[in-house]
Order: C-alpha cells, then sequence, then structure tokens
C-alpha cells in the first residue's frame, strides 16, 4: 500500500479509536452492572439459566444465589444477555431453587468503587496506546514493523473492554459481534511485528509463524465471528467440537508465537538492536503476563472472583514500556513532532493572546460606537489574524527550529549546500571522499559508503570504515533489485540483503541504477526522519548524475587526445 494512503488509513482509524474511548471515558454512567453471572442451564438454549455467582445486595441481586435456575419474564435481548443495559433497569425472573419457585427483581446499577477505578485505568491505557499508534504512524508510516505495531496498538485500544454500552441497540450489537475478531486481528500485527522487528529472518521459525499468520488468523477470526453470530440469531450456544477450544485458546497460541518470535529475534539481533528487541519483547510480554494468567484462572479453573479482573492492569507495562523504548533507544524518531508540537502551542497561544489584546484596545476605542460597529471591528479582526497565520505559522517554526534544533538544522543546510556544489568538483576521487564524509558528519551515521557498479558488481568505491563493509555486492542482491524495481531508499534488513547498513539511497542516471549512498544506523540510535531521508536522495541522485558528467567529460577528452594523435599521423604520412 502507498505511503500516503497507509498514513491517511492509520491516522483516520486512530481518530475514530479516539472518539470511541474518548466516549468511553467521559461517559462512565455507560459502566452498569446487572448483579448477575449466568449460563445456559443445558449448556445451549438461554431460555433458562444457571446462576454462577451474584454480587451486591438483595435490594440489587433479587435475593439470587448460585445455582438458582433462571427464566426470564421479560424480553431477553443480546443488550441484557451481555451486560449492556442502562442503569436503573428492572429484570423480572422466574426462579426455580431446590423445590421451592418464586419471582425475583434483579436492578441494573451504575459501577462504583474499585471496579469503575479499573475502568477507567484501562481507558487511560487505550488513550496512551492511541496516541502512541499516531506518534508512529506519522514518523514511520514507510516500515512494515511500524505499520504492524500502529494496528497492533489501534486493535487492542479499541477492543480492550467490552464498552459500547452507550451505543444505540443495533450497533451495539454489532459491536460486540465483531470485538472478539478485532482483538484476534490485533493479535496477529503484534505477531507480525514481532517476526519483522528489528529486520526480518529470511528463513527459520519466525519466516513460518510470518507466513501461516494470516491464514491462522484468517480461520480463527472467521471462525468467532460465525460462532457469534449463529449463537445470537438461533438463541444458543452451539458445541462445534474442536472448533470451540480453538477459538476460545487462540490468543494463548498467539501469545505463544510472539513470544518465540521475540526470543529468536533476540538472540539474532546485536547491539543496538538487541536493546531495541529486549525493551519491545519486554513491554508487550509484561502487559501481556496479567492477561495471560487471568484468561487461564477463568477457563482452565473457573475462577471469577473480582481480584482476577485486576491482573491485567500489567497491561499498563505496554505502552509505558514502548513510549520509554521510543524515547530512549529511538526505535522512533520524536524530534520532528517535538518540534512540531512546539510551533502549534506557541502559535495558538499567540494568536489567542493578540486577539484578546487587540479585541480590548480596539473596544476601549469604539466604546461609544454603535453594537453592529464594535461586531464589525471584531469580525474584521479575525479576518486579520486568519489571513496571517500562514506566514505566522512559517517564522514560528523558523524560530523555533534556531533554537531548539539548531544543530540539525545547521546539518540539514550543509547537505543542500554540498548538493549544489557536487556538480562542480572535477575530480571524481574528491566527489566519492567529500560526499561520504558530509553525509556522515551530517546524518551522524557510524559508517556511510558509496557503492558503484562496475562489470556486473556494485563495489565499495568510498566509505568511513571499509574495514566493516564488504568490498564487492552482486548487482543481484535483494537490495539492489528492488530498488531498480522502487526507485526510492529501502531499508536492506527488510528486503534480506548481504549488506549490514540501516538504509541505502539509489542512484540513477538514464533509469538505470549506478550506484547507492548507504548509511549505517545513527549514533544516537535516532532513526532517519523524513525530511532527512528527502535531502540524502535528492543528494544521491546529484553525485550519481555529477559522476556520470565527469565520467564523460573524461571519456571526451581521451577522444579528443585519440582524435588529435590520429590526425598528426595522418598529416605525418
Amino acid at each position: 500500500m502507498p505511503t500516503g494512503l497507509w498514513r491517511f488509513l492509520a491516522l483516520a482509524g486512530a481518530l475514530i479509536a479516539l472518539v470511541f474511548v474518548v466516549i468511553e471515558t467521559a461517559d462512565v454512567r455507560a459502566y452498569t452492572s446487572d448483579h448477575i453471572t449466568a449460563e445456559p442451564a443445558d449448556g445451549r438454549s438461554w431460555a433458562h439459566l444457571r446462576v454462577v455467582s451474584v454480587t451486591g445486595d438483595a435490594a440489587e441481586n433479587g435475593g439470587l444465589r448460585a445455582g438458582d435456575i433462571i427464566t426470564p419474564l421479560f424480553d431477553y435481548t443480546q443488550r441484557v444477555r451481555q451486560g449492556g443495559e442502562p442503569a436503573g433497569s428492572t429484570l423480572r425472573w422466574a426462579v426455580a431453587r431446590d423445590t421451592s419457585h418464586f419471582t425475583a427483581t434483579t436492578t441494573v446499577t451504575a459501577v462504583a468503587g474499585n471496579e469503575l477505578v479499573l475502568l477507567e485505568i484501562f481507558n487511560a491505557l487505550r488513550l496512551a496506546m492511541i496516541l502512541i499508534a499516531i506518534v508512529v504512524a506519522v514518523r514511520r508510516p514507510d516500515v512494515l514493523a511500524a505499520r504492524a505495531l500502529v494496528a497492533f496498538l489501534l486493535t487492542m485500544a479499541i477492543a480492550l473492554i467490552p464498552g459500547g454500552a452507550w451505543l444505540p441497540d443495533p450497533w451495539f450489537v454489532a459491536w460486540r459481534t465483531v470485538r472478539t475478531p478485532i482483538q484476534i486481528l490485533g493479535l496477529s500485527q503484534g505477531l507480525l511485528y514481532a517476526c519483522i522487528f528489528p529486520f526480518a529472518s529470511a528463513g527459520g521459525v519466525r519466516a513460518w509463524l510470518r507466513r501461516i499468520n494470516p491464514w491462522y488468523t484468517l480461520f480463527s477470526a472467521g471462525s468467532a465471528l460465525a460462532i457469534t453470530i449463529w449463537n445470537q440469531t438461533t438463541n444458543q450456544t452451539h458445541d462445534l467440537g474442536v472448533l470451540s477450544p480453538v477459538v476460545d485458546w487462540s490468543p494463548m497460541a498467539y501469545f505463544v508465537a510472539i513470544a518465540a518470535a521475540f526470543w529468536i529475534a533476540i538472540t539474532g539481533s546485536s547491539g543496538r538492536d538487541r536493546q531495541r528487541v529486549y525493551w519491545s519483547a519486554g513491554s508487550i510480554g509484561v502487559g501481556f503476563s496479567g492477561p495471560i494468567v487471568a484468561t487461564i484462572l477463568v477457563f482452565a479453573f473457573g475462577r471469577t472472583e473480582s481480584w482476577v479482573d485486576f491482573l491485567s492492569l500489567t497491561l499498563i507495562a505496554m505502552p509505558l514500556g514502548l513510549a520509554y523504548t521510543i524515547l530512549r533507544h529511538r526505535t522512533v524518531d520524536i524530534g520532528f513532532v517535538i518540534s512540531r508540537a512546539l510551533v502549534l502551542t506557541l502559535l495558538s497561544a499567540i494568536v489567542i493572546l493578540a486577539f484578546g489584546l487587540l479585541e480590548r484596545a480596539l473596544g476601549k476605542l469604539f466604546i461609544d460606537a454603535s453594537h453592529i460597529a464594535s461586531r464589525s471591528v471584531e469580525i474584521a479582526l479575525a479576518l486579520g489574524l486568519g489571513f496571517s497565520l500562514r506566514s505566522l505559522h512559517t517564522r514560528i517554526e523558523i524560530v523555533i527550529d534556531r533554537l531548539f534544533f539548531r544543530h540539525r538544522q545547521r546539518a540539514l543546510a550543509t547537505l543542500k549546500t554540498f548538493a549544489s556544489d557536487v556538480y562542480f568538483i572535477t575530480d571524481p576521487d574528491v566527489a566519492l571522499e567529500r560526499t561520504v564524509d558530509v553525509v556522515n558528519r551530517c546524518a551522524d551515521a557510524e559508517n556511510a559508503a558509496l557503492y558503484l557498479i562496475a562489470d556486473g558488481v556494485f563495489g565499495c568505491a568510498a566509505a568511513i570504515d571499509p574495514a566493516s563493509l564488504p568490498a564487492e555486492i552482486s548487482e543481484n542482491d535483494p537490495l539492489f533489485v528492488r530498488m531498480r524495481a522502487s526507485r526510492e531508499p529501502e531499508l536492506p534488513r527488510e528486503v534480506a540483503s548481504s549488506l549490514d547498513v540501516e538504509i541505502a539511497f539509489p542512484m540513477f542516471v538514464r533509469a538505470t541504477l549506478v550506484g547507492a549512498l548507504v548509511l549505517a544506523a545513527k549514533r544516537s540510535g535516532e532513526a532517519y526522519d523524513p525530511e532527512e531521508k528527502a535531502l540524502l536522495a535528492d543528494l544521491a541522485g546529484r553525485v550519481g548524475l555529477a559522476l556520470d558528467a565527469l565520467q564523460t567529460a573524461a571519456m571526451r577528452r581521451e577522444l579528443e587526445t585519440l582524435l588529435t594523435a590520429t590526425g598528426g599521423a595522418a598529416s605525418a604520412l
């Protein structure tokens, strides 16, 4: 999927998830409790239920006890069955207890106390996941691992708790129907992230897990959706043999697969990559540890005590750990985000302050004017400020960059200047050496090199540390094949290249790939941001054209020398 389209869809999905979670957070009255947990008495039909547990006092649970057989004396809708009825609702039941039969009325009340605190903690957790997903989507839309992480965070955030009680009945039923498949989809994206971060494996267990992941997801999510719809339409639960436990325990299968993929990534990586995997794997692993234990206690041992729900608070480690990884180990470059946040904050403050001051000053001047005149002044002032926003934004952005990102701006300016100067260098060797030197300093790269094609192989023509790079690489290496096809910068590890660097920028001359500018990871561990990549891509293209021009000039001089010598020999004859 094109980068621009993917980023648009990701941000649109994040906005939808954000609105959903914000409403859930604000509308605390939508969280209710009907004070009874029941299951089909015959294991199938919801016409007669067996009470599993009760909470609250007799006025709330109608005096029901665990083991009572109850029959609804009202319209037992999907909303009621799934615990989404509003607070204040009363539910009447026919009760069979041993040899006695009577009726009982239960009352739906708003969730309060510890349960409400738990729900609000989960909502804060969901908001944190969405915000992290937005940052990653904005900064790294071109990286497959980042895309998987965004999808994982958004799906987990929106489906973490049932919620949706504020929705109209049809939408409520639809949401509860798709929630489990969304959870499965989110776990599949988590598995994809574990299989390709920080690099994808060409073979082995990680590659095998990545290949079967979409097929298992299609099977488990499709089965969960089909079972839910079937149960709803028939108002019964159906024994589907081995299919039911497969769907029930599919999250556990994903947890095991994610752990295995991360473990293999840790053992197969080194240095900064290993630190990144440690923190990513640790954040996700610790986050899921509580839900895993809770799932085992509920499904395997039938434990339904309230404290079991609190085990899932370990999920807090997930956004906290991923945020620390992003900030400390620079899985994502956030410099641009901070800069723009400061720009927008200052811009908003200046506009509001200017509007307030001007309105007050002009209000005093026109204190004796009519109401229409004073309103006209306010409208004119608002229009004037509106038309000046663009230039004001640009000026504030320049000031912010100069104050907080001076070194970065100087480095980018140096790259721009050298991109123009490279055309005027007359010695190819000087052009090569100066290119890798400037790029190495301005991009803060651990290593930089230029590979040029000759006799069917790409040779290392210049490098800061040539000993750490292969002297020659086949023209059919996956990296160079991919760059020929895409004509875009590529990440060698994502295409399983033999070249161990962070990023490569193609050098094209007349639609032919003649070389590549390759950079190792930054010394700071920070990612290359879009502005840097655009400048480096432009520089690589200019260097390729400059070298081609120098080669053409050298060939012209040789030809002229040859013609001159041939002409002199002919004259002598």
